[in-house]
């Protein structure tokens, strides 16, 4: 699954953090957007993209016990990706919006 090695490159190469493909969980939701909490995508993010959204997320506890999870709002159709954002211990630390 190309999203997984975008993870583990991500990882590496912005947190200098080695994951192992198997170490890392994945799920993928549709939602309404009164259903998606500010900490995930802020309101003013959320007005941008389509409505309801499909999110993926991949999730890794580190060896410290740090969960982070990148979630991305992908085009149903296409699969282009319109979203990203990143999320270490239940805090927002990064975001990419890829609409305008």
């Amino acid at each position: 699954m190309m999203h997984l090695d975008w993870f583990v490159g991500t990882m590496k190469k912005t947190f200098n953090i080695e994951v192992k493909k198997e170490d890392i969980g994945y799920e993928a939701h549709d939602f309404y957007h009164e259903e998606i909490d500010d900490l995930l995508i802020p309101a003013e993010h959320l007005v941008k993209l389509p409505n309801p959204l499909l999110i993926e997320t991949i999730s890794y506890i580190d060896d410290k016990g740090y969960e982070w999870i990148a979630g991305y709002v992908l085009e149903e159709e296409t699969r282009i990706k319109l979203y990203e954002v990143w999320i270490k211990n239940g805090e927002q630390i990064a975001y990419e919006m890829y609409i305008e």
